[in-house]
């Protein structure tokens, strides 16, 4: 009998980011994969890798559901004509496996797939961070945490990718399969042996290379408060340096004009949407991330992974990868969301101090490679699958 896996999540490019070595895993354990997500609007990565990444599939035998799945919880209709959709295909289309993500393709696909379940199919909901976590406003835990208690009945295995997340699924759902997976993993050695020439790179990037690199790698929409990074930069009064923006989204126009506002629209460098962003990585003398929420930040991870210098918020998921150890020194870098001058001294403090640099880098590369490379978050994957079908 074929074994079917069906891969469930709100956009294309969460299944390019998050779920190839998923992908792998269940193709090295037999299974036919199908992947079903919105591939014409919702994406972080720009058309033409959209485009790139359902091409990738189709060489792999991949069948792609494309589903007009919404990030607005105003747009019901999208959502349940996704839903039908979806039964549709598994009804045609019998699956051993659903793995679903994302708060609304963790919606879709469970209720989707909530039938099929008497049947033998196996439902996973990997969580990339609640809506509900701490410090999160009232209507976040009304709405968010009781559909996700609701859909926990009709879950047999719930993954979490950071402790806030495991422990309150742990005691709030008391649902019998909860596992904790340091979020998707990165290539530690691959990533820490790149070799690039500066001068190149920022060519490529249209960045000046006779400056400090302060580098920031995020969506530009409002959770990920790039704002507070841009206004950070200002503060610092750095005329040595640049702040390089890698991401695209609906705040660009916005941004930069905040960026003229604080005089530092000559500094601060839009360098868009890139695949090959880890060379600017290896360029780079300090990361600043100040999110408002995250699960497990994968840019993170990659900055751990090249030997960075990380400032970041105080904020789920970056205390998992920040403070991971009692005594690591880069914990004391993890700061309250919108304090930009308390983000500013701590610039200044590192690109002031090499060699305060240099140990906070190996101290996040020593760690990323303990905790959070894709060998350990592959193992874990491969023994929930398994165990989960058997």
């Amino acid at each position: 009998m074929e074994k079917h896996a069906l891969l469930i999540a709100n956009s294309a490019s969460m299944i390019d980011h998050f779920n190839k070595d998923n992908i792998r895993i269940l193709q090295d354990m037999g299974y036919t994969i199908s992947v079903a997500a919105n591939f014409q609007e919702g994406n972080s990565s720009t058309v033409e890798r959209i485009h790139a990444f359902a091409s990738e599939l189709a060489a792999q035998d991949i069948e792609i559901i494309d589903l007009p799945i919404p990030r607005k919880i105003t747009e019901l209709g999208k959502a349940f004509k996704s839903i039908r959709i979806l039964k549709r295909y598994m009804r045609n289309h019998p699956c051993q496996i659903v793995h679903t993500q994302t708060p609304f393709g963790g919606v879709v696909g469970r209720l989707a797939a909530k039938k099929f379940r008497k049947d033998g199919t196996k439902v996973i909901y990997f969580v990339h961070g609640f809506h509900f976590f701490r410090g999160a406003g009232i209507k976040n835990y009304l709405l968010y945490y009781n559909v996700e208690k609701w859909l926990s009945h009709v879950t047999d295995c719930l993954i979490t990718l950071n402790q806030e997340d495991y422990q309150a699924a742990k005691r709030r759902f008391h649902h019998p399969n909860v596992h904790y997976v340091p979020g998707v993993g990165v290539d530690t050695d691959t990533i820490a042996s790149i070799c690039v020439d500066k001068a190149d790179v920022c060519r490529r990037f249209v960045l000046p290379s006779d400056k400090k690199i302060i580098l920031t790698v995020a969506e530009l929409i409002p959770r990920k408060n790039v704002e507070t990074s841009i206004r950070a930069f200002a503060k610092s009064n750095r005329d040595d340096a640049i702040l390089a923006i890698c991401g695209k989204g609906i705040l660009e126009p916005s941004l930069k004009e905040l960026a003229q506002k604080q005089q530092v629209g000559d500094r601060v460098f839009f360098a868009g949407y890139h695949t090959d962003v880890l060379d600017l990585y290896h360029c780079a003398d300090l990361f600043l991330f100040t999110s408002f929420q995250e699960g497990l930040s994968v840019a993170v991870m990659q900055a751990m992974a090249a030997g960075l210098p990380i400032i970041a918020s105080d904020i789920r998921g970056n205390r998992d990868l920040l403070a991971s150890e009692p005594h690591t020194r880069s914990k004391h870098y993890l700061l309250p969301t919108k304090d930009a001058d308390a983000y500013a001294a701590k610039i200044n403090k590192i690109l002031n101090d090499p060699a305060l640099a240099q140990a906070l880098g190996e101290e996040n590369q020593t760690n990323c490679r303990k905790y959070f490379d894709i060998s350990l978050v592959h193992k874990l994957m491969t023994t929930i699958y398994t165990e989960l079908t058997d």
